[in-house]
């Protein structure tokens, strides 16, 4: 052990503890029952809430005030990529320089650590704190089908939902506390047939191009006018972002031509808005259109919950942070579908999904010391 691995702070050691547990999704690995002993003494009680295979955990500690406080987080990580390239073994958490390397350090072990070390903390000086769930899951990075939204179906029909939660993504630009994500956009993915006549290229009279078929259609999808920005959302976007056709031969019409939308939308738009209008600019062309209503979008209004995650990161950084509603999708969206007022503050974010994923040892501490002011300064 190295001398910076002696002396590491209450967080470092759980995100140490947690990213060497190795767990790409749906992978647990055993850290939902880690987290559980470290837990138990602490008053929590642990309900398991498995589904189609994945590790789902709500931990709950009755608290000394009134409300509840969620924290929500994942023990599953993403593929390691090509293990060669990492300067450090992915999975073995070394500490080096004040750098913390590892799969997970920011997305997002290095975030259930910080909330574990600030409830120690809390704990160990008898602070009074609400009611506190953990809810932890291990299908996040993947298809996110028997993850938090089992947990939240469960906590509906037990009538124990939150007054509120942090969701603990990795939610910061540059450093700790400049960024909340308040919201997020919503996602339809849109898979697309186009249907021809394969044929020789020699001979076109006898045979009917699928990719010509889908090129009027896709040039009327990219030039569509989605709407300007609203309600502090960045505007609607939609990118082609798979197209597929052909045989591999040189000389063979394709018969059929497959493209793929991304769309992430903002309030200004809805699915049924954005079914429509793809299935407009497809009029008169052979095409099958199978629409995925991915995530609807959400925004948590401005209001006192805000105001305690805003106040708690000025207090603790002196930053004034930006309460944002880009980036991508989170499991936010299954707690804020079901009324629960979400914000997601985490460590930063820049190398989230990379090969050498990492993040600076002070940033763990920082983060844990705003959990702690939140907790304490929450109310409903």
């Amino acid at each position: 052990m190295s001398a910076e691995e002696q002396d590491m702070s209450c967080a470092l050691q759980l995100a140490v503890k947690l990213i060497r547990r190795e767990s790409p999704t749906p992978e647990d690995a055993g850290c939902q029952d880690y987290i559980g002993k470290l837990l138990a003494p602490l008053g929590f009680v642990r309900q398991s809430v498995d589904t189609g295979g994945i590790i789902n955990s709500i931990y709950t500690r009755v608290g000394e005030k009134s409300g509840t406080l969620a924290f929500a987080g994942h023990t599953d990580v993403v593929p390691t990529g090509p293990v060669d390239s990492w300067t450090h073994p992915p999975f073995a958490a070394e500490v080096k320089n004040g750098i913390l390397h590892g799969r997970g350090a920011q997305d997002m072990k290095g975030g259930i650590a910080c909330w574990l070390a600030a409830i120690m903390q809390l704990t160990a000086t008898y602070e009074p704190m609400p009611t506190m769930q953990i809810l932890i899951t291990s299908d996040e990075e993947g298809d996110s089908i028997d993850g938090t939204v089992r947990l939240v179906e469960y906590m509906q029909s037990e009538h124990t939902l939150p007054d509120a939660v942090i969701v603990g993504e990795p939610s910061c630009a540059k450093i700790v506390g400049d960024t909340i994500r308040r919201g997020r956009r919503g996602v339809v993915q849109v898979r697309m047939s186009f249907h021809g006549k394969q044929g020789h290229s020699a001979y076109p009279d006898d045979a009917d191009n699928a990719i010509h078929q889908a090129l009027a259609p896709l040039s009327n999808i990219s030039n569509i006018d989605w709407g300007a920005a609203k309600d502090g959302f960045p505007a609607t976007t939609c990118q082609i972002t798979n197209l597929n056709a052909g045989t591999g031969a040189s000389n063979v019409i394709p018969g059929v031509c497959e493209a793929f939308l991304d769309i992430r939308y903002n309030p200004g738009n809805s699915f049924e808005s954005i079914q429509s209008t793809i299935q407009q600019a497809c009029a008169n062309v052979d095409v099958a259109l199978d629409f995925d209503h991915v995530a609807t979008a959400f925004s948590t209004p401005d209001g006192i919950f805000l105001d305690t995650v805003c106040a708690a990161i000025e207090k603790t950084t002196q930053i004034i942070t930006l309460r944002d509603t880009g980036g991508g999708t989170s499991d936010g969206r299954f707690l804020a579908a079901a009324g629960v007022p979400v914000a997601e503050l985490g460590l930063t974010n820049s190398t989230i999904h990379q090969v050498n994923e990492q993040v600076a040892t002070h940033e763990l501490d920082t983060l844990t010391a705003i959990y702690a002011e939140i907790i304490q300064t929450f109310e409903v």
